[in-house]
């Protein structure tokens, strides 16, 4: 027991750097021994041969652990009780994880306590054979299962692999199965198989989860609220300028119309005064009747007296009965039926759209307007001319 041998750590402790020095200096004392097949002859450590598979992801470890346990069966100062194996520290010269061969290790072990977790004061080199044993599938071990890697880095699958080997000493082929999509956040799953040239296969698995950083995300998200503000400033600014477009149009078409209306009514301005008779008006009424007036009218304008065409509704049909030309097209000096009116027309407006007319009947009296040459009710026109 180490706690019972405090004199025999103390010495150890004073010895070791000579004692050490003489061993890594081949001074340990060794056996010849003779491997088998075509092994060349080695030598032998005075601890039992020490087996370590190729598929082992820490050799270090466990030689550190088999030389310990086998130190403790045959040294009296050394108690498994007391050592903290996880902590406790090994150096190896000669030793070599990828070699099948029969192989001379120099061992130095640094014992760390179980309580303190420290080295306790007691060391010893070793010299030991180990053996890697061969093991049926290539080895594959990935640094990690899972991986969080940012949206447009550059994918790189063989840099999450921690280690690859063959018993063989050939590496052997890799083949790697999904991809990451780094241009979209999400979990994507990558699969990587070793293949030996036996055939055998060994895989391992990565989640790999893309993602766009945090900060990444609020800069895009400023960006787009920035860029939807500068929007709808164009917008609105777009509207303001066709509103107000539209508003200089209306008033300038407003001005030229008025201007336009007081030029006609200045051209072609009646007297303003009704008719009062005259030739002989087969109705009656005055300007009280649509049909008076109307008659009159074509007589004082036109001098031309019509027959009775009787009441107004029925002006265009018995006209036409009578020689008079009709037709829908506005003329200065003929008259303007409607349904149930009738009226003289004075002047038409240079484009045609008007025509300014004398009527009676018009709230009860005697009247002069301009009026669209197509109102609603319109009938048509009769020709004086014949």
């Amino acid at each position: 027991m180490l706690n019972k041998n405090l004199k025999q750590k103390r010495l150890g402790i004073a010895v070791f750097g000579f004692a050490a020095a003489a061993m890594f200096a081949a001074a340990v004392p060794v056996t010849s021994v003779s491997a088998s097949g075509d092994e060349t002859a080695m030598t032998a450590a005075d601890l039992p041969l020490i087996e370590i598979s190729m598929t082992d992801t820490n050799p270090m470890s466990t030689l550190k652990r088999e030389v310990i346990n086998a130190k403790a069966k045959s040294d009296p100062a050394v108690s498994l009780a007391d050592i903290d194996v996880m902590n406790s520290q090994i150096e190896a010269e000669g030793f070599d994880r990828t070699s099948l061969a029969l192989q001379n290790v120099l061992v130095k072990i640094s014992l760390s306590d179980d309580q303190a977790s420290k080295s306790i004061g007691y060391s010893f080199a070793q010299n030991v054979t180990v053996k890697m044993v061969k093991s049926n599938a290539p080895q594959l071990k990935l640094k990690s299962d899972s991986v969080t890697v940012n949206n447009g880095d550059v994918w790189n699958a063989s840099s999450y692999i921690a280690f690859i080997n063959d018993d063989t000493g050939v590496l052997p082929a890799l083949v790697i199965e999904g991809s990451p999509n780094m241009e979209e956040d999400g979990t994507y799953p990558v699969v990587y198989t070793a293949i030996d040239a036996q055939g055998n296969k060994t895989t391992a698995n990565l989640s790999v989860t893309v993602r766009t950083p945090e900060e990444v995300l609020e800069a895009r998200r400023l960006a787009e609220e920035e860029a939807a503000r500068i929007a709808a400033e164009e917008e609105a600014a777009r509207l303001a300028a066709e509103e107000a477009e539209r508003q200089r149009q209306y008033e300038e078409q407003q001005a030229l119309l008025a201007q336009q209306q007081a030029q006609q009514a200045a051209d072609y301005a009646g007297s303003g005064a009704p008719v009062s008779g005259g030739g002989e008006n087969p109705y009656y009424g005055g300007n009280s009747n649509c049909v008076w007036t109307a008659w009159q009218a074509a007589h004082d304008y036109s001098g031309v007296s019509l027959p009775n065409l009787g009441w107004a509704g029925s002006w265009l049909y018995n006209a036409q009965a009578n020689g008079y030309a009709t037709g829908y097209g506005a003329a200065a000096g003929s008259v303007a039926v409607y349904s149930g009116h009738v009226a003289y027309v004075t002047q038409v407006s240079a484009d045609g759209s008007s025509v300014y007319i004398v009527e009676g009947g018009f709230n009860g009296g005697y009247n002069e307007r301009w009026i669209s040459a197509s109102y609603p009710d319109l009938q048509g026109y009769i020709y004086l001319g014949g």
